[in-house]
């Protein structure tokens, strides 16, 4: 039998729908045998499960549409894993080619092993790289024959004016037919409906509200939304956008289908019929708010060209989002460029761009001149401490490695019980999370010891490294006019600053707000 190395193993369940079919008909719940099997395979091994990725059992076939798959891609990448066990590989990807290609790549470029009953593939050796694509093929090309038969079944739906989704749009109810689904008017969702579409296309266009008032309106008078949470443009926007109201169903309804080349071309398997349901709306009122929407398009500014030199730089220091840019309009006495967060209902107030750059940059001095300084302080107490404190971090250094050491071996010892059937699967899965908690611990304890011998050797060049870049981005910033490189050069020292004015009015005085820097440079504590 191939040995497995050494490190940390886990598993990944996924029900398909062969799997759930089976079930329905009274045989053994899949994960149940999953379980089985998989346990079996990791005692044969030597080898402990310290965590199961068990997918909702109506998960998708895409990886989007499968978050426990997201999350162990995630951490394969990361080198968490030592090997997956899998009942088959096809479990892990059987969607399009690029979702097999995303699976083939992070297990070849992380060396993560996949480990199944018939066979262990090493996704790094071409043998076995060969085997594990031919799988994938295999499985796609039976999907995609299912896949066909179900695509083929909700069309004919469509075309007889069937509601071939599982959620119903808001403002109605999904209803069974004898043969298919269709909708009826939710007796409360509806008049929500059919008031947005009344506001937004009102005959009086002085009277007409958009998409923004829609949705405050909406929240003022405490009208909940599907999920019960608040109105927002967007969700406004897709019921103004959703012909099903006006009686249509839909398949292939994204009218766009986006290339490679980042083109765009129509959809031609977009299909639009009238309905069985009863519509909400007219038709006319549905184009018309269609019309109206499409001459509300803004064209876009710019993109890539840098105007202001705090771009992505700065924070609200109230509700956390970022602190955008706003140019000076009209005529050449127009008010300067301001610096303001967006957030509708953020209390914080705007500050003229050039007054929070003069600020910053006076900040950043007084920041280098205290690093100095505590520097100079600093000096003389390490090099008489230098040989006392390599001593106490090698020393803790080596106390985690040998708790790993023990720890290695109780895991020998956990094996052992369960072959003695000391512990039940159940016990040996909760045994294994402890010692692998204990593990990472330890492994946690020799990496800070080790960052702190790290660190210690990097403090005797702090003065050769940090100061001097940023004496050369102060020196250099009010050398240059170009937004973009200003910007560039504070992001070299900068990770961000928050932005604080609570009072804000022609009256107060400009400067008078809050900021806050967080350098990335390291300091010296």
């Amino acid at each position: 039998m191939y040995s497995l190395p050494p490190g940390k193993y886990c598993a990944y369940w996924r029900k398909s729908r062969a799997d759930r079919e089976a079930e329905a008909r009274g045989e053994e719940d899949v994960y149940v045998r999953h379980e089985r099997i998989i346990m079996e395979l990791s005692k044969r091994y030597g080898v402990i499960i310290t965590e199961i990725y068990r997918e909702r059992p109506l998960s998708g076939e895409k990886i989007a549409e499968r978050p426990e798959m997201i999350r162990l891609l995630a951490d394969v990448e990361n080198e968490e894993w030592a090997g997956v066990f899998v009942v088959e590989v096809e479990r892990l990807a059987r969607g399009d080619t690029m979702d097999q290609g995303l699976v083939a790549q992070t297990f070849k470029f992380s060396n993560t092993l996949i480990v199944t009953p018939m066979r262990t593939y090493d996704p790094t050796n071409p043998d076995d790289e060969e085997y594990f694509e031919f799988g994938l093929f295999m499985s796609r090309r039976e999907f995609k024959t299912i896949t066909r038969r179900l695509q083929g079944g909700r069309v004919s739906a469509v075309k007889e004016g069937k509601y071939v989704g599982n959620i119903p749009p808001f403002g109605y109810n999904r209803v069974k037919l004898r043969i298919g689904y269709s909708l009826e008017p939710h007796p409360q969702e509806a008049e929500v409906v059919k008031l947005i579409y009344s506001l937004y296309t009102h005959d009086d266009p002085k009277k007409r509200m958009g998409t923004d008032l829609i949705a405050q309106y909406l929240n003022e008078k405490n009208i909940p939304s599907a999920k019960g949470t608040k109105w927002i443009v967007a969700t406004v926007n897709r019921i103004l956008r959703n012909k099903v109201y006006a009686g249509y169903v839909h398949w292939g309804s994204r009218p766009v289908v986006k290339r490679r080349t980042g083109f765009s071309r129509p959809n031609r398997d977009h299909l639009s019929v009238k309905g069985i349901h009863p519509p909400l709306i007219e038709e006319k009122v549905y184009d018309k708010a269609q019309e109206i929407m499409n001459g509300r398009n803004n064209t876009p500014g710019p993109r890539g060209i840098i105007t202001n030199p705090l771009a992505g730089l700065i924070r609200c220091d109230m509700c956390g989002g970022p602190i955008l840019y706003r140019p000076s309009t009209g005529s050449a006495k127009a008010r300067p460029p301001l610096l303001l967060c967006t957030l509708k209902g953020c209390p914080n107030k705007g500050s003229y761009v050039h007054v929070v750059e003069e600020r910053l940059i006076i900040s950043l001095k007084a920041w280098l001149k205290q690093y100095k300084a505590r520097w100079e302080e600093k000096k003389p107490r390490h090099r008489r401490e230098d040989e006392s404190r390599m001593k106490v971090f090698e020393q803790s250094l080596e106390a985690a490695e040998n708790r790993m050491h023990e720890l290695n071996t109780q895991k020998g010892s956990l094996h052992d019980l369960l072959e003695r059937k000391v512990y039940t699967i159940d016990d040996f899965i909760e045994r294994s999370k402890i010692l692998a908690d204990r593990m990472d611990e330890a492994k946690a304890e020799i990496s800070r010891a080790q960052d702190e011998l790290t660190k210690e050797k990097q403090r005797m060049t702090a003065r050769v490294d940090i100061i001097p870049q940023l004496e050369y981005v102060l020196d250099a910033y009010y050398k240059t006019d170009d937004p973009a490189d200003k910007n560039n050069l504070l992001k070299t020292i900068l990770a961000k600053a928050t932005y604080r004015k609570e009072k804000g009015g022609r009256w107060n005085p400009q400067d008078q707000f809050e900021l806050k820097l967080y350098p990335i440079l390291p300091t010296d504590h």
